[in-house]
């Protein structure tokens, strides 16, 4: 839902920018699962990392549970941490 949403709001600002935009999305996701421990952890208490796409202003919030990766949030980067934590 937070990246068709924010896809549609690019895709308002300049035609195909959204499309880019989940392309970005989807390729951070993609170097992040071929290794999710090489980002540092951001909040012990909830063990969540985070990574950012390039050009794009958003964290990808993720946890690592031995084998599995989960998203928790794709969140523009102004965002406050109480959007992420709502979902852990």
């Amino acid at each position: 839902m937070d990246i068709e949403k924010s896809a549609e709001w690019y895709d308002q600002r300049q035609s195909g920018l959204g499309v880019k935009f989940v392309r970005a999305i989807r390729l951070t996701i993609g170097r992040l699962l071929n290794n999710p421990l090489m980002y540092r952890v951001r909040s012990r208490r909830f063990r969540v990392r985070w990574c950012l796409p390039a050009r794009f202003p958003y964290r990808i919030v993720y946890r690592v549970d031995g084998e599995m990766v989960t998203i928790v949030a794709v969140l523009h980067s102004m965002r406050h941490d109480h959007e992420w934590r709502k979902r852990v």
